[in-house]
């Protein structure tokens, strides 16, 4: 008889949140019977950014969610009684729902902590004071999320130790997950590396948090004196307003929101995907999800130096790098990249392949069940695809 899960709490899904889809995904690789306990919440999608942003509405937003909770807990206890899952997994994010499968099961329960709302609130967007009561209340909410479930993901080895350090926890209360694209195509398009009269056309999508450093990677365009060009998807408010403001040809705006179609189209278009430029611990500890969708899309990808990306990826190889928050040097590495079409050529030529090596579905799948394996359930065997055609 296959495993049970029970996927329990609620969670964003759909074009921008491939995080929950990713590891729901590999449960099934991995021949799990999946049944979903899914609760409605204030806490979804943009609305978490909007109420981070107003520490004085907390207290509100706490008994508002109450009867949330109350329903959930509910809930999930009529759900537990009915299925008899060996597993509940709370997917991001599960701050607020993870004690309440806690409660429901006398069996493990899994949780994808994925961000710390402490170092995201405090240290990335510094919405809060360091030191003060809120950043002590959110602290004190990652360290009850991460106690109540007998195993926490996170997507790098480095947020691994950083959570571990916020919450007093042990190293071993944790495991590595990395972020997935479950849309990513089958295979990457060719590639075209631009012509010697041509500019490098550089392609920036994502919402323009602190940590993307958006305004970094503008100022080094600029910087290029037209030997690069940049058209920008999304961007913050901030972010678009500025580059309005400052009109020129070297940066296009385009649309805040475009269709997964429509990025792999303009990524096919481009000879260079951006990564985060960010200066904040966030940006040192994570992949960010736009770097695993250019390494999908068989492009290569020119992101911040750090740590996170060093652990798995080669440098100079599957990726570009260039310091983090600095626009000059960045500005240095563009006119190098504009004028090296044979090195963009190399390392698109790598780039699908780090995608499958360590982003996949099937390598995703092997990490869940190594992870698994560490609560108790047996090690499974990811189907092999060509297993799977022949079939």
């Amino acid at each position: 008889m296959s495993p049970h899960v029970l996927v329990f709490g609620a969670w964003d899904e759909g074009p921008g949140y491939p995080r929950t889809t990713s590891i729901l995904r590999s449960f099934h690789e991995l021949g799990w019977e999946v049944s979903h306990c899914r609760r409605p919440s204030l806490l979804l999608g943009r609305r978490k950014a909007e109420l981070a942003r107003r520490p004085w509405c907390w207290p509100l937003v706490s008994l508002a969610t109450l009867r949330e909770k109350r329903a959930a807990r509910a809930a999930v206890h009529r759900e537990v009684e009915r299925t008899k899952p060996d597993l509940v997994y709370v997917p991001y994010p599960g701050h607020t729902w993870v004690r309440a499968a806690r409660a429901a099961l006398t069996g493990p329960v899994l949780l994808d902590l994925f961000l710390s709302v402490h170092d995201t609130v405090v240290e990335d967007r510094r919405l809060v004071r360091a030191g003060g009561l809120a950043a002590h209340l959110l602290r004190a909410l990652d360290r009850r999320a991460c106690a109540a479930a007998d195993l926490v993901l996170l997507d790098t080895e480095q947020h691994v130790a950083r959570v571990a350090e916020l919450t007093g926890l042990p190293l071993d209360h944790f495991a590595c997950h990395p972020v997935g694209d479950p849309d990513a195509a089958e295979f990457a398009a060719p590639y075209e590396p631009p012509g010697t009269d041509g500019p490098l056309r550089v392609l920036f999508f994502g919402t323009g948090v602190p940590l993307h450093g958006l305004d970094v990677l503008v100022r080094a365009v600029r910087r290029c004196q037209g030997r690069v060009t940049l058209q920008v998807v999304g961007g913050s408010a901030r972010d678009r307003a500025a580059i309005s403001a400052a009109p020129g040809g070297a940066v296009t705006l385009l649309d805040a929101f475009v269709s997964r179609a429509e990025l792999e189209t303009r990524m096919r278009a481009s000879h260079l995907v951006a990564g985060v430029f960010g200066r904040s611990r966030k940006a040192q500890l994570v992949v960010p999800f736009k770097v695993v969708h250019g390494l999908a899309a068989g492009r290569p990808v020119l992101t911040a130096d750090t740590p996170a990306i060093r652990a798995v990826l080669r440098v100079g190889e599957e990726v570009l790098i260039a310091p983090a928050g600095d626009s000059d040097a960045l500005a240095l590495e563009l006119s190098r990249l504009a004028a090296s079409p044979a090195l963009l050529t190399r390392v698109a030529s790598q780039a699908r392949s780090a995608f499958d090596r360590v982003f996949s579905a099937p390598a995703l799948a092997r990490r869940l069940a190594a992870t698994l394996a560490r609560l108790g359930f047996a090690e499974s065997r990811v189907p092999d695809r060509t297993e799977v055609v022949r079939g």
